[in-house]
């Protein structure tokens, strides 16, 4: 599910994705469908496979594929993909092996797949997932319209345009974008059964961000369980507590790693700011600092990684669970299919900020550029993509174990062993497609309501396509994301050395001295360039 929102608010746990268009026609789109600039930045030409040399694919000989996805494998996966494997056997004389990298982690061992030369064929990229940054580094084959029209031709025929253009750098473009129109949003799923038991209203949780306090310190002085456990989060600036109420038309641009910084889309001619130089980020670190002490968030968070917020949630050890629209549906339905004592209830906390209609590029697969079957990688995806077998196994389980269809076949029911394989949770949405996205029946009950709100509320970024171009601050980069890993990560779970206000004004000075300043400045002047481009 990031993105330039890849952070997670208390009440939204992870980050997925959200349906909200289903066509390429509307007019309220041309802002988020218009076409990328190309990047300044200058990237290395692929050579190691050209589909002129091989006009027909031979697939006598049976490969292996290697795939890595982000995020926690689902219980059941292997199960799963199995049954991939059974069909992949059949059609190309293949089979795939799929690794995860975890959200603790992944964008520390990402890189290192590149570096140490690991042998692998496809990975998730997107705009926030280091698509610019490996693409121009040449760890990404580049693709051709003619090799989609040879070894992806539904892709071919299918792919929004604007999709393929959006996914240019430097006019060459190094994965294959997801078909899909989408939206994020932040939604919580509480217990109605223990709002009931402690007193509390569910639309007093979501006055503001901070409201959650009362349902949390109730659950832990109830259960003496900590509901914020740690585990699952990624952590980029603040995994526990964002006042997003105070970052009202906020959207981050650049992609730099854990060095976030934000411009307000309401201005006419933007300036870009790191969060840590703002006042929501102060307010961030003091509330996490109080629910520390207050037993809401684990002493331990920063460190653990045996906590599962989707299975914390399902089994009672975590009051609250949710994500995006999609994900926060598909979970209400898995989590209600097991515990409908639960009495689950469904909240927006968008806070009534505007969410952003997002690019195709939020979401892709790339090929590594040293696949030894590049051919056989793209043939899989083009069946992934579009053929209704693959995508429904990928994204929604074994139909009658993890799922099944409604009467009309237009909606997915989830069974009791849906939590093994959660709709949309093992990472297909590199491969997602309008034609065969379904909605989940038995989620929310204002799945409606809550998706039109988004709408109606949507934003269209002006810096929605824009690429940071690294090249003059590579160095930078690397030492305030160095500072960051060091002194940042320890005041967002509320490990305060001094005090508040002394720790972030030596993090903020610490920064300043690693360069923080000049990749701010880099970055303003591509991005006044950007705009005067596409005015």
């Amino acid at each position: 599910m990031k993105k330039r929102y890849k952070w997670q608010s208390i009440l939204a746990l992870s980050l997925l994705t959200t349906s909200v268009l289903a066509g390429c026609g509307n007019s309220n789109n041309k802002e988020a469908a218009s076409s990328i600039a190309p990047s300044a930045t200058s990237v290395p030409s692929s050579a190691a496979f050209s589909p002129a040399a091989s006009p027909k694919v031979d697939t006598s000989k049976e490969v292996k594929l290697k795939m890595y996805l982000l995020g926690d494998k689902p219980k059941d996966f292997e199960e799963v993909y199995g049954e991939v494997n059974k069909l992949l056997k059949q059609d190309i004389n293949a089979t795939v092996d799929v690794s995860f990298l975890s959200w603790a982690d992944w964008q520390q061992k990402y890189p290192l797949l590149f570096a140490s030369g690991d042998d692998f064929d496809l990975i998730y990229t997107a705009n926030w997932a280091q698509y610019n940054q490996q693409a121009s580094k040449g760890g990404f084959l580049e693709l051709t319209k003619d090799m989609l029209d040879q070894y992806m031709p539904k892709t071919a025929a299918s792919m929004y345009p604007e999709a393929w253009e959006q996914a240019k750098i430097q006019g060459k473009v190094y994965m294959v974008p997801m078909n899909y129109k989408e939206m994020f949003g932040n939604f919580s799923l509480l217990r109605g059964d223990l709002l009931e038991k402690y007193g509390l209203k569910a639309e007093d949780m979501v006055k503001d961000s901070k409201s959650i306090e009362a349902y949390y310190e109730a659950f832990y002085k109830d259960t003496k369980i900590v509901p914020l456990q740690g585990g699952d989060k990624t952590w980029w600036g603040m995994p526990y507590y964002l006042p997003s109420e105070m970052m009202k038309n906020w959207f981050e641009v650049g992609s730099l790693s854990n060095f976030h910084v934000y411009y307000d889309t309401t201005q006419d001619s933007p300036k870009v700011f790191p969060f840590i130089d703002t006042d929501a980020f102060v307010k961030g670190v003091t509330v996490t600092k109080e629910w520390v002490d207050k037993g809401i968030i684990s002493k331990s968070a920063a460190v653990n990684k045996s906590s599962d917020g989707f299975n914390d949630f399902l089994n009672g050890k975590a009051p609250a669970g949710g994500g995006n629209l999609a994900t926060a549906n598909s979970n209400y339905a898995s989590v209600n299919a097991q515990h409908p004592e639960y009495k689950l209830v469904g909240l927006n906390a968008n806070y009534g900020n505007p969410v952003a209609v997002n690019p195709f590029i939020q979401n892709g697969i790339a090929i590594n550029r040293n696949s030894k079957n590049p051919e056989r990688a793209l043939m899989m995806l083009d069946l992934f993509r579009n053929d209704e077998r693959y995508f429904n196994l990928t994204t929604y389980g074994i139909q009658g174990k993890h799922y099944d269809l409604s009467a009309d076949g237009k909606s997915i029911v989830p069974l009791t062993d849906s939590a093994g394989f959660s709709p949309d949770g093992a990472c297909p949405w590199g491969w997602r497609n309008d034609q065969f996205y379904k909605l989940i029946d038995g989620g929310m009950p204002d799945y409606q309501k809550f998706k039109d709100d988004m709408v109606n509320n949507a934003a269209y970024p002006k810096l929605t396509t824009f690429v940071f171009d690294d090249t003059n601050v590579k160095n930078q980069i690397a030492a305030v994301n160095n500072v960051l890993e060091q002194y940042e990560k320890p005041l967002v779970y509320g490990m305060i050395k001094s005090s508040i206000d002394s720790d972030v004004a030596k993090l903020r000075e610490l920064i300043k001295k690693a360069g923080g300043d000049e990749v701010v400045a880099e970055l303003q002047k591509q991005v006044d360039a950007f705009l005067a481009a596409n005015k």
